[in-house]
């Protein structure tokens, strides 16, 4: 018995262990983009010891100037300071934000390789497919019209998925490959893998969120 009460998912073709190889693979792959943009785009130690100083002098600066002219040499000295720290501070900056942009073109050239490796490896496989004919006769409506098994199992999972299955392109490109008939009613092996990794994405940004209080 569980809280949550969910339909019975008629399988009909489940490969276990393929999933579990492909949630496994998702997971680590997302972890270590994750873990890798995270450490190129933050700001480095010496950016933020860099950042304190320049309000230190920031400070010490406007301490002087309220003194009037008698301080004015050490005032001149301070700005001139602020003014050469402030202009390291924004070369760092600048640096990187360009990191941030090599990262990402880099990410997103290694996820592209991924899925398509992914697509390749399990090209015509279906991970899940269901079976039609065991879907409770309540998709037929009050009408007498005949309503075929892969209508039935593609109406069963455009609910279950609900609203990934209207989510256009990503989804049937996740079908690629596989039979024109057996589409409807199955899951391809790019839906299992972005399952995987969009859940460990999410887990991750938690968990730095998280450290970065």
């Amino acid at each position: 018995m569980t809280f949550i009460p969910y339909p019975e998912i008629p399988y009909k073709i489940v490969h276990t262990g393929d999933i579990v190889l492909l949630l496994a693979l998702g997971a680590l792959y997302e972890l270590a983009v994750r873990l890798y943009k995270h450490t190129q785009e933050r700001r480095t130690a010496h950016e933020r010891k860099l950042s304190v100083h320049l309000a230190t002098l920031k400070y010490e600066a406007a301490k002087k100037r309220a003194l009037g002219p008698s301080a004015f040499v050490e005032t001149a000295k301070l700005e001139r300071a602020v003014l050469a720290t402030e202009k390291e501070v924004t070369k760092l900056a600048e640096e990187r934000e360009a990191r941030k942009a090599r990262v990402g073109k880099l990410v997103r050239k290694c996820n592209i390789a991924t899925n398509a490796l992914v697509l390749l490896t399990y090209w015509g496989v279906a991970m899940v497919v269901i079976d039609g004919s065991r879907i409770d006769d309540g998709f037929e409506g009050a009408s007498d019209e005949v309503i075929s098994d892969v209508e039935r199992a593609s109406a069963f999972w455009k609910g279950f998925l609900f609203p990934l299955s209207y989510n256009g392109l990503n989804y049937k490109v996740s079908q690629f490959g596989i039979h024109q008939e057996m589409r409807p009613s199955c899951i391809g092996a790019l839906a299992v893998f972005w399952a995987a990794k969009v859940t460990c994405g999410e887990v991750v940004d938690i968990g730095l969120q998280w450290f970065a209080r």
